[in-house]
C-alpha cells in the first residue's frame, strides 16, 4: 500500500553555477520529496529547472519554499524558487502514443517572430509540442521540436500542410517519426 502523497511542480531559476542540482535535490530528499521528473537546462549562462515531486501529506508547499529559500543563505548566485501544488483530482494527459511522436526540425536565418511562426503551425494544426529546444548559429536558427501527432486526422495532410508552411516561411522542415530519428542520432554504447 503506497502512503497518500502531496505533488508539486518545482521551478528554479538563477544564473549557472557548479552544484545548483545537487543543492536543490538534496534539500528536497530531506523533506522525503520523491524527485519524479526533472527538466533543467542552462540558457546563455542562465540555470533553469522545473521538478515534480512527491512528499509525504505531513510537507506543505510552505515548507518546501522555506527549505529551497534556505539555499540562497550561502549561494553566490541566488535561486529564484516556485512551488505549485498539483491536485490529484487534475486531470493529467496520458502520453501520446510512441507511434503519434515525432520529432519537427525547422531552421532558416535567424529572425524575430521565428518560434511563433513555426508554434502557430503546431497550434492551427493541432499538433502538440512536448519538447522544444532552440539555438543560433552563424546567424541561422535551428528549432528542434518533440511533437505528438495524435490529435492530427492524417499525417500526409500534415507534411502537405508543412510542403506549404516551408515555401511561404522560407525554412527548411523535416518531419520524421520519433522512433527513426532516435535510430539515426542517438550514440550506440558498446
Amino acid at each position: 500500500m503506497t502512503l497518500p502523497q502531496n505533488h508539486f511542480i518545482i521551478s528554479v531559476m538563477s544564473r549557472d553555477r557548479v552544484g545548483i542540482v545537487f543543492d536543490v535535490s538534496s534539500a528536497i530528499s530531506k523533506l522525503n520529496g520523491d524527485i519524479a521528473d526533472i527538466r533543467q537546462s542552462v540558457l546563455r549562462g542562465h540555470f533553469t529547472m522545473i521538478l515534480y515531486v512527491s512528499f509525504p501529506t505531513s510537507v506543505a508547499g510552505d515548507d518546501i519554499k522555506h527549505m529551497l529559500a534556505e539555499l540562497n543563505t550561502n549561494s553566490p548566485t541566488p535561486l529564484e524558487i516556485g512551488v505549485k501544488p498539483v491536485s490529484d483530482l487534475d486531470p493529467v494527459a496520458d502520453a501520446p502514443p510512441p507511434e503519434n511522436t515525432y520529432v519537427l526540425t525547422a531552421s532558416g536565418k535567424d529572425r524575430i517572430g521565428f518560434v511563433a511562426a513555426v508554434s502557430q503551425f503546431c497550434a492551427e494544426n493541432q499538433i502538440n509540442i512536448l519538447d522544444l529546444s532552440t539555438t543560433v548559429a552563424n546567424d541561422l536558427y535551428i528549432m528542434i521540436l518533440l511533437v505528438d501527432l495524435s490529435r492530427c486526422a492524417s499525417i500526409d495532410a500534415i507534411r502537405r500542410r508543412l510542403r506549404a508552411f516551408q515555401q511561404q516561411s522560407d525554412l527548411q522542415i523535416v518531419l520524421q517519426h520519433y522512433d527513426i530519428f532516435k535510430a539515426t542520432n542517438e550514440i550506440k554504447m558498446l
